[in-house]
């Protein structure tokens, strides 16, 4: 499960493993998924399954409309209290955070790559492309953004290191 999720949804949504397992065990419980049990390399492995009420469930919350979230960037607050900072401190902050971009825009690109090579066939494939894609695009225009702003501390003398 660890291992799926870290390939896939990790990429947009978290959830703690001391919040999932216990999940699976009441949807189990509650008629919604299966469990089975199989052994691999002699360690011992569940495979969840969703039943069809399991499924009609999955079908109907995927209706409800998504409630707006809150977001919460630290680097945007930083900045926006940028005022307050020692030199350079923003600009390295923006630095650090286009650096992540990139890693992240890398992870992306080399995730779409691999399923579309591995699941190229599967009917879910253009939805998690679809998902893959908003990660790409959210990358590549907060590295716009971090140049940007690199761009304008550097035009007002509030960088106190070469650019990286």
């Amino acid at each position: 499960m660890r291992q799926m999720m870290e390939r896939s949804t990790a990429n947009f949504w978290t959830e703690s493993y001391g919040q999932i397992y216990p999940a699976l065990k009441r949807m189990v419980t509650d008629g919604l998924a299966t469990v089975e049990e199989q052994s691999k390399d002699g360690r011992a492995k569940k495979i969840y399954k969703l039943t069809g009420e399991g499924e009609r469930r999955l079908r109907k919350w995927l209706g409800v409309e998504t409630k707006p979230q809150v977001r919460r960037n630290e680097v945007l607050l930083k900045v926006f209290f940028g005022d307050r900072a020692e030199r350079g401190a923003i600009a390295a902050q923006v630095v650090a955070e286009r650096e992540r971009s990139e890693d992240d825009l890398q992870r992306y690109e080399a995730a779409l790559i691999r399923m579309e090579a591995q699941h190229a066939r599967n009917p879910a494939m253009p939805y998690w492309r679809m998902a893959v894609r908003c990660g790409m695009i959210h990358a590549k225009a907060t590295i716009e953004w971090c140049d940007e702003t690199f761009a304008e501390l550097e035009k007002r003398g509030l960088v106190s290191r070469a650019r990286i």
